[in-house]
């Protein structure tokens, strides 16, 4: 397609080039035939009232036309179905608005796709939220009833006491899971990764967990590389690790070792939490990262809501990294989150 503006230009150089013609022919004319003045100059004068009238119909034309393939192309990305009307190959002016209207489109239509994402996650997560809040608000209810019965013994009295007092717990940590989760997803998009070493946030979990870790019995060791260096946000990559933590002594034998270890490759830098216990079975591991979701070997264990994972796991691929877990030599678990050592720019 030849660009538009080129072909304005050869009709307006055509126009000149008869103009030209038309002068020197009249001018012959008027020497060999010897025509009045008057004349001369009303037919020349008429003349070039044709071909000017002549290139401004042309021109116009082309104009309204060009106008028009803009309006289409305009109207085509508010339709949502972008269409090109000029070429791109040519390194032309509406080339060139073309090109940056159709990227402006593309921005646009990216950040009402997110925005869309977000508040669907968004309402997911109220909507899991009002749904695991639903149990222990039931709990708490019927137990409540129980204790307006007459004919209860002190010790069934201190029972029902305390399953209520566990509901409302249970409560306290859905808020606060919620809270970090709905933080988590606002924040995910101002994660502010750095090159920085890895064992202090390592180290800071470790010591937020320890005085848990020394109720339950349970020794910290830990071992690795020290000096490992990796692109990571040291808020959340410290909340991620103690969460893995947290899961390590809730879930781990009493009494048992927790071991940490800090391990450099090429490209990653790898955490891993490792705890002795019921191994998870395998057919869990795609499930165990999923928000408030908790495995049959949870069960028996009265605290946690099925979050801590999924915040880990969020945490990790936002910064361009991973989680994985797997079985540890038959008699535990091992947890490992794998951090970029450089920026993905």
């Amino acid at each position: 397609m030849r660009n538009d503006g080129v072909q304005i230009k050869i009709t307006i150089i055509t126009a000149f080039a008869v103009w030209l013609l038309s002068l020197a022919v009249f001018a012959i004319m008027s020497l060999r035939v010897g025509m009045a003045a008057f004349s001369i100059i009303f037919i020349y004068g008429l003349w070039n009232l044709i071909i000017f009238f002549a290139a401004y119909l042309a021109v116009s034309r082309k104009i309204s036309n060009v106008m028009q393939r803009v309006d289409n192309c305009i109207q085509s990305m508010i339709d949502g179905c972008p269409v090109r009307q000029f070429s791109e190959m040519e390194d032309s002016l509406l080339g060139k608005f073309q090109y940056q209207l159709i990227k402006l489109y593309q921005i646009l239509n990216c950040s009402q796709e997110r925005e869309k994402k977000l508040r669907k996650e968004m309402g997911s997560l109220v909507a899991d939220l009002v749904h695991q809040i639903n149990t222990p608000l039931t709990n708490i209810q019927i137990y409540s009833g129980f204790l307006m019965q007459e004919g209860l013994v002190k010790e069934e009295k201190e029972k029902v006491y305390e399953i209520i007092n566990h509901q409302i717990e249970k409560l306290g940590w859905l808020g606060d899971g919620f809270h970090k989760a709905a933080q988590l997803e606002d924040d995910i998009r101002k994660l502010e990764p750095k090159r920085q070493p890895v064992l202090p946030a390592v180290l800071s979990a470790i010591d937020e967990i320890s005085v848990k870790a020394e109720a339950h019995g349970d020794e910290i060791v830990f071992s690795g590389e020290q000096d490992a260096e990796a692109f990571y946000d040291s808020k959340w990559t410290e909340e991620a690790v103690f969460n893995l933590l947290d899961n390590a002594v809730k879930y781990g034998e009493e009494g048992s070792s927790i071991l940490v270890q800090i391990t450099s490759y090429e490209l990653f830098v790898r955490v891993d939490v490792i705890n002795y216990g019921t191994p998870i079975p395998k057919e869990e591991y795609p499930a165990i990262f999923n928000r408030y979701y908790r495995g049959k070997n949870a069960a028996c264990v009265k605290e946690g809501v099925g979050l801590g994972l999924y915040l880990s796991r969020q945490v990790a691929a936002g910064q361009g990294g991973y989680i994985k877990v797997g079985n540890y030599q038959g008699k535990g678990n091992i947890f490992s989150i794998f951090l970029m050592k450089n920026s993905r720019d």
